[in-house]
C-alpha cells in the first residue's frame, strides 16, 4: 500500500450494440467495468454471473473471463484498464484479448502480479455497492481525464483511481463486518453524527435513544464494525480535529479547547495526553 503508483492504461465510456462479446481471454492487468445499462453474461474461471444494471465487475491479471451481452440492447459499460503499480513496461502493454495458450512466452511475461485477491485488499470479480455513486463519479472523472488530458492529468487519474479502489475495499470490509440482519447502513449513520458533532461532547444515552438502540447492543455492533466503542470513536475524532488546529493554525489552546466543546482547558488536556501521549502544548512545541 505503501507504494502504489497506478498507472492507467485506457479509460473509456464504451457503449455497444446486442450482438456485443468478448470471448474467453486472460489480461495481464486489471480491468474495472462499470454495467452503466443492459445486461451481460460474465464467466469468471468457471463463476457466471448475470449483471444488471448498477453492477461492477473486476477482472483480474490471468484470470479467465469472458463477456457477452444477453438484454437485447445496447451496452453502456465505463471501464478502465490499469496496472497498481507504473513501471518500465507499464506503457509498453496494451490490453489483452487472447486466451492464455494463445499468447507467445513474451506476452505472458507481461502479466502483472495479483494483488487484490486476498484479505484484507482483496476485490471481488462482481459486486452491487451500497453505495455506488462514489464509485461513479470518480470513475467519469477519471474517464474525462484520460479524454481530454489537461495539464497534470496523470496525477487527478491515479488519485481517481486510488479513491475508487478505497471506496470498494472499504465497503467489503464493513460488508464482512456486517451481520446477517444488515446494519452497515444504520453504523454508518451513527458514525456520521458522531463525526458532525466533534464540537461537543456526546453521550451514549443520547446515541441509543437517537438511533433506537440499547446502549449495549450498540457498543457491540459498533465496536464489530470499528474496533472501539462510539465514545471511544467520538472522543478519537475529537482529538484528531485538534491535532490538526494545533499543527496548522494559531489558535490558542483555549480556543481549540472551547471550539471541540470541552468545559475547560483541563479537561481537554487530560483527554489530549490519554489520547496522544503529549500534552497540548508539548505536541505544538513538536511540530
Amino acid at each position: 500500500m505503501e507504494i502504489i503508483s497506478p498507472y492507467i492504461r485506457v479509460a473509456i465510456d464504451s457503449v455497444v450494440d446486442e450482438s456485443w462479446a468478448v470471448t474467453e481471454r486472460v489480461i495481464w492487468d486489471y480491468e474495472l467495468l462499470y454495467l452503466m445499462e443492459g445486461q451481460l453474461l460474465v464467466m469468471v474461471e468457471d463463476r457466471v454471473y448475470h449483471g444488471t444494471a448498477g453492477d461492477f465487475f473486476f477482472f483480474k491479471p490471468g484470470e479467465r473471463h469472458s463477456i457477452q451481452n444477453i438484454g437485447g440492447t445496447r451496452v453502456r459499460q465505463p471501464h478502465v484498464h490499469f496496472d497498481l503499480y507504473t513501471d518500465a513496461l507499464s506503457a509498453q502493454i496494451g490490453v489483452s484479448f487472447k486466451p492464455l495458450e494463445a499468447m507467445t512466452s513474451k506476452e505472458r511475461s507481461w502479466m502483472r502480479a495479483n494483488e487484490l485477491a486476498e484479505a484484507p485488499y482483496d476485490v471481488p470479480s462482481y459486486f452491487r455497492p451500497s453505495d455506488g455513486l462514489p464509485i461513479t463519479q470518480a470513475l467519469f472523472g477519471l474517464i474525462r481525464e484520460f479524454e481530454t488530458k489537461p495539464p497534470f492529468y496523470e496525477l487527478r487519474m491515479k488519485s481517481a483511481l486510488l479513491a475508487i479502489l478505497a471506496q470498494i475495499m472499504r465497503e467489503q470490509y464493513w460488508g464482512s463486518k456486517t451481520s446477517s440482519d444488515g446494519h452497515m447502513e444504520l453504523l454508518a449513520d451513527v458514525r456520521s453524527y458522531i463525526e458532525n458533532h466533534a464540537n461537543r461532547s456526546v453521550k451514549l444515552d443520547e446515541l441509543a435513544e437517537r438511533f433506537h438502540l440499547s446502549k449495549f447492543y450498540l457498543i457491540g455492533l459498533f465496536k464489530t464494525m470499528f474496533h472501539m466503542t462510539p465514545i471511544q470513536y467520538h472522543q478519537h475524532i475529537r482529538i484528531e480535529k485538534a491535532k490538526t488546529m494545533i499543527q496548522f493554525t494559531h489558535h490558542s489552546l483555549q480556543d481549540i479547547a472551547d471550539q471541540l466543546g470541552y468545559a475547560n482547558i483541563h479537561a481537554f488536556s487530560r483527554a489530549f495526553k490519554t489520547s496522544a501521549g503529549c500534552c497540548p502544548s508539548e505536541f505544538r512545541r513538536a511540530r
